[in-house]
């Protein structure tokens, strides 16, 4: 958690790329302001929505493991905080927005830390979760072609050749705050790490912006074990996106292989 950058306040943020719609809502409860939330006004917002976590400053090194960032979430519901930071500025807008989602990669961060032998690194499956918390996006399609460009790389075919098809029958919803916090200064090499979900059903839950049904699914779906590692994750270059960048209207846009990786053999 260690700060990297001096951050400056900027209320006018959620308009300055579509990334941020997925966290509109929360986030709106702080736009009216020229400075930075306050955490006494963070720990409001949580109250106001009953939430079930309750943010607080950031504590010393920890000397014990209960002291330990996802243990503190879990046996005491204390969600560490820095001041003025859009690192942890994001992660509490997406826990307002994700609540059950975030709730449950807690608790198995959890007890997935609990098995571990001291010394010992992450386990396969919490490297997943921690790269999902990060840089994670949800994205919704009642159409498996269209997700099947993606798994395949096939960026060109799917951001451009079916831009029509993918603004109509594709769904985005970035879950990862660091990626709000480097949609900030948008740059070429901003990826993703997607969760693909082929519903029917979640399609109408998008349409009409039920987030808590889209959360009440998400939770449910990392639940059941359907993400075992990273590997089941697929990279998304998350500028392709159709009029997430001034230039991705362009076909030689997509044309940077560097960016637009084909898939590996």
């Amino acid at each position: 958690m260690a700060k990297t950058s001096i951050d400056t306040w900027n209320p006018e943020f959620l308009t300055t790329s579509p990334i941020f719609n997925t966290i509109k809502v929360a986030a709106s409860y702080h736009t009216d302001s020229a400075q930075w939330p306050t955490l006494e006004q963070l720990k409001q917002q949580f109250k106001d929505t009953n939430h079930p976590v309750t943010p607080v400053p950031q504590g010393e090194k920890p000397s014990q493991f209960e002291d330990q960032y996802e243990p503190r979430i879990y046996l005491r519901r204390e969600l560490q905080t820095r001041n003025e930071n859009w690192h942890d500025f994001f992660n509490a807008m997406v826990w307002l927005t994700f609540t059950k989602t975030k709730s449950y990669l807690n608790e198995r961060h959890y007890f997935a830390a609990l098995e571990r032998e001291p010394g010992s690194n992450r386990s396969v499956l919490e490297n997943a979760i921690t790269l999902f918390d990060e840089c994670g996006i949800i994205i919704i399609s009642d159409d498996e072609q269209l997700l099947d460009m993606i798994r395949q790389h096939q960026w060109k075919d799917l951001f451009y050749h079916h831009k029509d098809q993918f603004n109509k029958n594709i769904f985005c919803y970035v879950f990862g705050h660091a990626i709000y916090e480097k949609a900030l200064a948008p740059y070429i090499g901003m990826t993703c790490q997607a969760l693909l979900i082929n519903s029917t059903d979640l399609i109408h839950s998008c349409r009409n912006n039920q987030l808590t049904e889209i959360d009440d699914f998400l939770a449910h779906y990392w639940r059941n074990h359907c993400i075992q590692s990273s590997d089941d994750l697929n990279a998304f270059p998350v500028l392709g996106i159709p009029g997430l960048h001034k230039d991705n209207n362009n076909e030689s846009f997509y044309e940077n292989r560097d960016y637009f990786r084909p898939i590996k053999k």
